[in-house]
């Protein structure tokens, strides 16, 4: 097939993205949490929900409209990235109002929890994981991986972003195509 006909073609699924897979590992795992810490009469627990469904949703949508809008896919992205914000705030508002310790970087367990995290997407695993740990193990297994996706939610945009500066948007790339239709013609 011609390259300047190769447009708006669905990319990979987002099942294969690693951004969405840590997302639905956060939904999950704020599922479990919401069921054993939260009361759900409390607000708390339909907004963390929400944040976390809305954190997933959002990369499923994006990679969904890839295809034909740069634009719509960068929106997407940058909401997902939103919620996830709004989402570990309602963490560390947990964790600080009950006075669990958040382990900054330099806390003796931090580097081998981010590494965990970054080595493993697989939902099921944190679920089972999640079954052993308590309070301050769990709250910052769910903390580390927020921050994990919304980085890899940053890095998405910049690569939408720099995949549209090399080739341009549908539009223009429907015109190449046309055009090298027409020249191939004559």
């Amino acid at each position: 097939m011609n390259p300047a006909h190769d447009f708006a073609r669905p990319k990979t699924s987002y099942r294969k993205l690693y951004a969405f897979q840590k997302a639905e590992a956060i939904y999950d795992l704020t599922y479990f949490f919401l069921q054993n810490h939260i009361a759900k009469s409390d607000r708390t627990y339909d907004q963390m929900l929400q944040a976390a469904r809305s954190g997933k949703q959002n990369i499923v949508e994006g990679r969904s409209d890839a295809a034909s809008s740069a634009e719509m896919e960068i929106k997407l992205y940058g909401v997902a990235r939103g919620s996830l914000h709004e989402l570990l705030n309602d963490y560390l508002d947990f964790m600080r109002t009950r006075n669990i310790t958040i382990w900054e970087p330099k806390h003796p367990r931090s580097a081998k929890l981010r590494e965990t995290c970054k080595n493993n997407n697989d939902t099921n695993y944190f679920i089972r994981l999640a079954q052993k740990l308590n309070d301050e193990e769990l709250t910052n297994l769910i903390v580390t991986l927020i921050y994990q996706c919304i980085a890899m939610s940053g890095k998405m945009i910049d690569l939408v972003k720099s995949d549209f500066l090399t080739k341009g948007g549908v539009r223009e790339q429907m015109t190449r195509a046309r055009l090298s239709a027409r020249n191939n013609k004559q």
